[in-house]
């Protein structure tokens, strides 16, 4: 889980990286195609390719559409403000999860679970800070991430007893890459070399970093690994420092460890993991 939260803020950096450079639809057309490769490959390898196939197509279908516009505001989201603020953001997840759940799911949520929820929003408020100077679109597109990812947390716990794995991630892509194909191909630049190589690690790091979670969620319960998630954001703050020379203001320092705490707190109590 430690490598998998290295793989996710890798992914995180590229994907900042390259739509400084390159359209968001033409990074998400080949993010997706790389991903679903990949997979694919993984299956093939691995002697697995009997679990690619799905009973439940119309699940697959209505996941896709969520996945699509997951990517398109995450890589909005990324390229728009800084590192550690994204991240910290999209950790709202758990709160959407635990908010969600007992509609979609019939959960129960506890008192102190739903206070741990109000310190969270109060932590985004935080970081997002709503004000002239500081606050842009993209933090509302990047929160409207997280409940996407809420969502995609929440349907794979329903899809989980008749679906594996391979199939709960191979069917995110297709409608991310049929809607925003044509998109991609009118604004397609021919990446150089190097930048080949960037998308082909951006493609490998994503799917890396899921591998490493499922990986590390066979050998311990989801509530003792996924806090581990949250030491992510020492990786992002570090890089967008290094990297960018992005240092959050002191406000968002307090945002976010309350968001961490917080989030900590519910994913412990509730074992909920959240999806790249």
């Amino acid at each position: 889980m430690l490598v998998g939260t290295f793989l996710y803020t890798s992914t995180d950096a590229l994907s900042k990286w390259l739509v400084a450079r390159y359209s968001i639809g033409q990074v998400l057309l080949i993010r997706s195609v790389t991903g679903m490769l990949l997979i694919f490959l993984a299956a093939l390898l691995l002697g697995r390719t009997e679990q690619l196939r799905t009973t439940r197509p119309a699940w697959h279908l209505l996941r896709s559409a969520i996945s699509a516009l997951l990517l398109v505001g995450l890589f909005y989201g990324v390229k728009h403000i800084p590192l550690a603020e994204f991240v910290s953001i999209v950790f709202a997840s758990p709160f959407f999860i635990a908010l969600l759940s007992p509609l979609l799911l019939g959960e129960k949520v506890n008192k102190h679970s739903w206070i741990a929820i109000g310190c969270g929003f109060i932590g985004i408020l935080l970081v997002t800070r709503p004000t002239l100077d500081h606050f842009h679109i993209a933090h509302l597109v990047v929160l409207g991430v997280s409940v996407l990812v809420a969502l995609l947390v929440i349907t794979a716990r329903r899809l989980a007893l008749t679906e594996s794995p391979y199939a709960l991630n191979f069917y995110l892509y297709p409608v991310t890459m049929i809607v925003f194909c044509q998109w991609a191909m009118t604004d397609w630049i021919a990446p150089t070399k190097t930048d080949w190589l960037l998308f082909l690690a951006l493609g490998c790091s994503a799917t890396a970093a899921l591998g490493c979670t499922i990986q590390a969620i066979r050998y311990a319960r989801p509530a003792m690994v996924a806090p581990i998630d949250y030491i992510r954001i020492i990786w992002v703050i570090l890089i967008g420092y290094f990297v960018w020379g992005e240092i959050p203001e002191p406000l968002t320092w307090v945002g976010i460890v309350i968001i961490v705490i917080s989030g900590v707190y519910i994913v412990s109590h509730r074992g909920t993991v959240p999806e790249a």
